[in-house]
């Protein structure tokens, strides 16, 4: 019984470990909702509800009641790994940007900045949106200072080349002055976090710290985002399925970071 209660905790971190949400898609299967029903309720996409309620099929975590219709065992919430607080979840986001748009501030009149309806219309899903970057690409930024922070002037001997004459030329072209930068890794953005990660001289360095051990994987979710990143860093208003789908992209980079 024992060997059968180690091996379903660790099935049950594995299929958390797929996707910020999993729990709470495997926590809506009760047989009578189906997955295109637990997809509107959790905002998140068909295709990724039906995948991940495959994969607890697969892995035991639950059972196929119909087509389209899944049930959880019994009891296997009580296994799923409690979380440790980190930033996972499009939930989190929400919570966090309802905190700050609620914060009372003292505005006089002349301080109120007139915004157009159409650009009004899209403030709030961009704000989440920009919230989401922010957070991935902070994230990547702990996590190479984290790695490389014992070598001996890490950002002239870990880091490309390449990378170091790009943020050179970017500060002396348009240096930050609003706000003083902790360093060098500030003026990068998401590709050049990722091929710092991936350089050669780094990759074997990273990977104890990664979900995701597999080289071309993590280069594929990040080049699946750059995209994403362009559009919200130039502040470009995306469609509704474009800001679902830079939901699960940059989900899926947290995802690959433990």
């Amino acid at each position: 019984m024992a060997v059968d209660s180690e091996l379903l905790r660790k099935n049950c971190k594995e299929f958390s470990n797929s996707y910020g949400k999993a729990i709470d898609v495997l926590r809506n299967a009760n047989g009578k909702k189906h997955y295109t029903d637990i997809a509107k309720l959790l905002d998140i996409p068909e295709t990724r509800v039906s995948g991940l309620l495959k994969k607890a099929l697969k892995l035991g975590l639950a059972e196929k009641i119909n087509n389209g219709y899944y049930k959880k065992e019994a009891g296997i919430l009580g296994y799923m790994p409690k979380s440790k607080g980190r930033i996972k979840s499009q939930k989190y986001v929400k919570d966090l940007l309802t905190k700050i748009t609620k914060k009372k501030t003292k505005q006089g009149k002349g301080n109120q900045l007139i915004v157009s309806g159409k650009i009004y219309t899209t403030i709030e899903k961009m704000s989440e949106a920009y919230t989401h970057l922010y957070v991935v690409e902070n994230t990547l930024r702990d996590l190479i200072r984290k790695v490389l922070s014992n070598e001996v002037d890490w950002w002239k001997n870990k880091i490309p080349p390449g990378i170091q004459k790009e943020v050179e030329e970017t500060i002396k072209r348009t240096p930050y002055h609003a706000a003083k930068r902790k360093d060098e890794l500030e003026y990068t953005h998401l590709g050049q976090l990722k091929e710092i990660i991936i350089c050669k001289n780094n990759w074997n360095d990273f990977t104890p710290h990664l979900n995701n051990k597999d080289i071309t994987s993590f280069s594929v979710f990040i080049n699946q985002a750059i995209a994403s990143r362009n559009a919200i860093g130039h502040c470009i208003p995306l469609e509704k399925q474009d800001l679902k789908i830079v939901d699960v992209r940059f989900q899926d980079i947290l995802n690959m970071i433990k």
